[in-house]
């Protein structure tokens, strides 16, 4: 009886973890911003793939949320969280600061075919 209810319980936890959706990261260059959708789309290369000579690129479209988080990495002129002078360090940004031609990184967790990001990070320039 007490195999069956372990073996229950496993079953039980195992299908759970199966629907759960895990956060994943997108790299590239921010193609579009769109307020009034909600929407960010990124064009990104990789994995890596050529066609006819030509990197392929995929866009992949974001939508941001109120939640969502905007950050910039700079490095600091201080001693940062680390410890050292010149780590890098998340400044925040106003949403929707991102603009065409950003290198961005996002963090998104998808629902169904839609991605919606949790923080969009935008490298230092």
């Amino acid at each position: 009886m007490m195999r069956v209810r372990v073996l229950l319980i496993a079953a039980l936890l195992l299908g759970l973890g199966a629907g759960a959706t895990e956060a994943a990261d997108f790299s590239g260059t921010i193609a579009a911003v769109n307020r009034d959708t909600g929407t960010i789309v990124i064009a990104e290369i990789g994995p890596w793939q050529v066609k006819g000579g030509q990197t392929l690129v995929t866009e992949r479209t974001i939508a941001v949320a109120p939640s969502t988080r905007f950050v910039a990495v700079r490095r600091s002129r201080d001693t940062g969280p680390s410890g050292f002078t010149g780590a890098f360090v998340d400044v925040p940004l106003d949403p929707w600061a991102v603009k065409q031609g950003d290198f961005v990184t996002v963090r998104a967790v998808k629902a169904g075919d839609r991605l919606t990001a949790l923080t969009v990070t935008v490298a230092a320039e």
